[in-house]
């Protein structure tokens, strides 16, 4: 936390060791100190000499100085109503120059001085180098106590003093350490008047006016008792006005807490409901007068009823009825048949608030929706935000398709995607459906490293590490084994029977997975093989002149060794001499005739061990490391070349939004187009008080200045406003062919601060059976509202308003609570609205109170209109203890006014200008008041 610091005078340089005058000029003689040492010697005493002497620059070689030195002017200029009581200062960046061009002194006087003339005793008028005033010598404060009206101020971090913070910053233009320059006038009220920045001096004086500087330059410009007009150049002026009463604690003083009970006709209006609808009579039996009492979004606190109160509960009886019937209507004569569509004078009904977000097309019997429709004041409120829709609507719809952005190019691409993700499922529905799994896996050997099969890899790995012939799966061999094709019909002209009497077969309906073990598989994999027991139990051969040729093949090239394995019969060869015959047997075998045996592979193996010697007795089953069907493998490509998901994630990757990014493929219509609506972040509130402030805040147009009442939210009105609001703009949305659903909540927010974040959480996700104005995300049900109307808050912007609980009914104490508005609301340039996170009970039973503070702006020096005697603290200080000559308030003489119970400093006179820029600081003023005066009994 900063603290501010008051600091007599900053000198710097030479300026501030000159202690003579010569020619209106500081001057000095610098010394330098002399010393001699010799070694081995001791050294000699220093020797002071004196230099030349060296003038400085004084108040008669400067005309002023720049205007951006200035950071500050109170009043300011233009001002029609300053505070009176308050005098006019000035303040410039650079702390030190007040005294930058200062005469030597007992008391160094600044240079320049702040004087305020009524705008009847003179004017400045434009002169050469500078403009010029003559202003009456009565009009001038006295210059002897010019040094008091002086002081420089620092704001420093923490609590050390600010010695530091003005060595750093006094010439840095920060405003952390400003110099200031206060006109000890006191000011009437109700005049104009004008401040000038003039020098104090007769040097400076006479180089404004382009004059000789004289002897006595360095002489005060004035002197107390001098009669006549005193002609001055002026360094700086400006214009203001004062009012009558323009402090802001006499115009805090002002406001009044009312009971918001008390006044006729505030916080609920009558609405006339005899004649529910214009074009109609009224019905049977009313009343010639029936009202019901209408809140609006604020209303008294306490005053939330279940029910609203009609004058007459039979009409409103009637009346819900007959909302009823004519809400539904609509729903009805969708499923009446026979009616002339013409003819049904109930087919254009009033509107059933709720239904696009909601999807009921009839009124529910009970739930917020029906409470909505079924009640006048809900009634209203929604119709409230369908009109601001109706009004608005070509400045709304412009800023809707600015946030609109690409998505109608999205959802072109998308419909296009949908179309032709529907063609392409229905072309695999019809060809790729009904295909055998072995086909379709041969079919997929383009995509073998894409299809990936659960927990076992990719579709290249499965077969390779399968039993599955390595090549089986390719496209080559895939083309080269299709049932109708070359090498097929071959084989059926050598059969002798037709290519489509051939049974169909392939090595990829082989299992697999698994361990392959004695009785084997086929042997020829090329044969044609039949389907009687399953491909994989075959175990004949249709005639196949290619099988022939090679079984004839291996056959000649083994049989030339059968004397060799007779010859080795000691290591088994007898037992391969016999293999090979069976083989050569079955394999020489006339072609003629019906299928013949197939050779089993294990006696190709068996043969192949015998000749290597190797032992018959046990045969090691070769083992697969994929253990998987065919159908297994033919469902991860049916899975893998679906479009759907395919496309789904092309749509991912072409549009990078959050709508898309969520889809999955088992969504009911994941290619579904964008269905998106705007987000409107400025608070509703604004609106409807600027529009009708009256259905906001009924009876607000005639509450009473300077006066503040409590009220609370009417969360019930906000929320069916919102509705209304809504489903008003969603119908406009999609009028205008705007890609939505009906069903988004464009308008989240109805209270202040604005922000996409909904306030009341999205329409479409309310619960049906939660009670209207019960909505809230933030809880903001049933929360107080100060209303404040006064001219302290059009003269004093910034005016802060706080809630604090109180210690001992007192918000001084360190121990109070302090809480800030939840949100401010400009009703106009005197009224606001201040939401605090407090209820009723709260308020009444832990002593919490309001608090109107005066903002923080630059420091005000002054006294108040009236004081007691004794007081406590200067700052207690009224105008009518002050001792003032000629309308200047006097330090050094005129007498002192009385000392405080508690002086810090000790007395008016001996002060230092720091210590005087104390005496006479006002502080901020706050003022409290309680909440019991504004909310009536308990």
């Amino acid at each position: 936390m900063s603290r501010r610091w008051f600091v007599s005078s900053v000198e710097i340089g030479a300026a501030a060791v000159a202690r003579s005058t010569k020619n209106a000029r500081p001057s000095f003689t610098p010394t330098v100190d002399v010393g001699r040492s010799i070694k081995d010697q001791p050294p000699e005493q220093p020797r002071t000499l004196p230099g030349p002497d060296l003038q400085l620059l004084g108040p008669g070689d400067t005309v002023g100085f720049e205007p951006s030195m200035v950071v500050r002017r109170e009043p300011p200029p233009g001002a029609p109503d300053g505070a009176a009581d308050y005098l006019a200062l000035i303040e410039f960046a650079d702390a030190t120059l007040p005294w930058l061009f200062s005469i030597p002194g007992p008391v160094k006087r600044p240079w320049l001085a702040l004087l305020v003339l009524a705008a009847e005793e003179g004017r400045p008028q434009q002169g050469s180098p500078l403009w010029f005033v003559n202003a009456p010598a009565t009009a001038l404060p006295d210059l002897a106590d010019a040094a008091s009206w002086v002081h420089v101020e620092a704001r420093v971090e923490g609590d050390g003093p600010p010695n530091d913070a003005v060595d750093r910053d006094y010439r840095t233009g920060l405003d952390t350490v400003i110099s200031r320059l206060i006109c000890p006038r006191r000011l009437e009220a109700g005049k104009n008047w004008i401040a000038c920045v003039v020098p104090t001096t007769k040097a400076g004086v006479a180089a404004g006016l382009n004059k000789p500087i004289p002897a006595d330059g360095g002489a005060a410009a004035w002197s107390p008792g001098q009669q006549g007009g005193v002609l001055l150049p002026v360094y700086d002026w400006w214009e203001f006005g004062t009012g009558e009463e323009g402090t802001f604690e006499d115009l805090a003083r002002r406001i009044e807490p009312v009971a918001a009970e008390t006044l006729p006709g505030f916080g609920s209006r009558p609405i006339g409901v005899h004649q529910p609808w214009p074009h109609e009579q009224p019905p049977a039996g009313a009343p010639a007068e029936v009202t019901v009492k209408v809140q609006g979004a604020l209303r008294l606190p306490g005053s939330e009823t279940h029910d609203e109160q009609w004058s007459d509960p039979a009409s409103r009886e009637l009346y819900r009825k007959l909302i009823r019937e004519r809400v539904d209507a609509p729903a009805g004569r969708r499923v009446q048949v026979g009616v002339p569509p013409d003819r049904d004078d109930k087919a254009v009904a009033p509107p059933l608030y709720g239904s696009h977000h909601t999807g009921d097309q009839t009124l529910p019997l009970t739930g917020w929706v029906s409470t909505l429709n079924t009640q006048v004041q809900f009634r209203v409120a929604a119709a409230l935000g369908a009109r601001y829709v109706q009004l608005e609507q070509e400045f709304l719809m412009a800023r809707a398709w600015e946030q609109v952005g690409a998505i109608n190019e999205a959802n072109r691409l998308l419909a296009a995607t949908e179309l032709a993700e529907q063609t392409g499922t229905g072309a695999q529905d019809k060809h790729l459906a009904t295909m055998a799994p072995a086909p379709l896996t041969g079919l997929a050997d383009m995509l073998r490293t894409k299809v990936h099969v659960a927990d076992q890899g990719s579709l290249e790995q499965v077969l390779a590490d399968s039993a599955v012939p390595d090549g089986s799966g390719s496209t080559a061999f895939v083309r080269l084994t299709r049932p109708h094709g070359a090498l097929a019909r071959r084989c059926a002209r050598a059969a002798g029977s037709s290519a489509a009497e051939m049974p169909a077969g392939s090595v990829l309906t082989t299992a697999a997975g698994g361990t392959e073990v004695v009785p084997a598989k086929p042997a020829l994999w090329f044969a044609a093989i039949s389907d009687a027991v399953g491909p994989m139990a075959a175990t004949s051969v249709a005639r196949d002149p290619s099988s022939l040729f090679a079984a004839q093949t291996l056959v000649g090239l083994v049989g030339a060794q059968r004397e060799s394995f007779t010859a080795r019969a000691a290591f088994g060869g007898a037992d391969a001499a016999r293999q090979l015959a069976e083989v050569g047997a079955s394999m020489s075998e006339t072609m003629a005739g019906g299928a013949l045996p197939v050779p089993r592979p294990m006696q190709l193996r068996g043969l192949r061990r015998s000749v290597l010697a190797e032992s018959l007795a046990t045969q090691t089953p070769t083992e697969f490391r994929v253990s998987m069907g065919i159908e297994a493998i033919a469902s991860s490509v049916r899975t893998v070349i679906r479009p759907l998901p395919l496309q789904l994630e092309r749509m991912k990757e072409i549009i990078p939004t959050a709508s898309v990014a969520v889809r999955a493929d088992t969504d009911r219509r994941p290619l579904r187009q964008i269905m998106a609506h705007p987000e409107f972040g400025f608070p509703i509130a604004a609106e409807i008080l600027a529009r009708w402030p009256e259905w906001a805040v009924p009876g607000i147009t005639t509450f009473p200045d300077n006066s503040a009442t409590l009220l609370e939210v009417n969360s019930g009105f906000v929320e069916a406003l919102l509705v209304g609001l809504n489903q008003e703009f969603n119908r406009e949305l999609r009028w205008r062919e705007f890609p939505t659903d009906e069903a988004g909540t464009p308008f989240s927010r109805f209270w202040p601060p604005g922000g996409v974040q909904p306030q009341y959480g999205e329409i479409a996700l309310w619960a049906p059976d939660v009670p209207l104005g019960e909505h809230s995300a933030e809880g903001a049900k049933d929360l107080l509202v100060l209303l404040v109307r006064g001219e302290v808050l059009w003269r004093y912007p910034g005016t802060l308003v706080l809630a604090a609980k109180s210690v001992d009914k007192k918000v001084e104490s360190d121990q109070v609570r302090w809480q800030e508005p939840k949100f401010v609301l400009p009703v106009d340039e005197r009224t606001n609205l201040y939401c605090f996170d407090l209820d009723e009970p709260t308020v009444r039973t832990q002593n919490w109170m309001f608090v109107v503070r005066e903002p923080m702006r630059g420091a005000q020096f002054g006294f108040d209109q009236s004081s007691t005697n004794p007081y406590e603290h200067w700052y207690d200080l009224g105008w009518p203890g002050v001792p003032l000559t000629n309308g200047f308030v006097q330090r050094l003489g005129g007498g002192a006014p009385p000392t405080p119970q508690l002086p810090d400093p000790a007395t008016w006179q001996s002060a230092d200008p720091a210590d005087f820029a104390r005496i006479i600081f006002q502080r901020p003023f706050q003022m409290a008041f309680s909440p019991n005066t504004m909310l009536g009994p308990a």
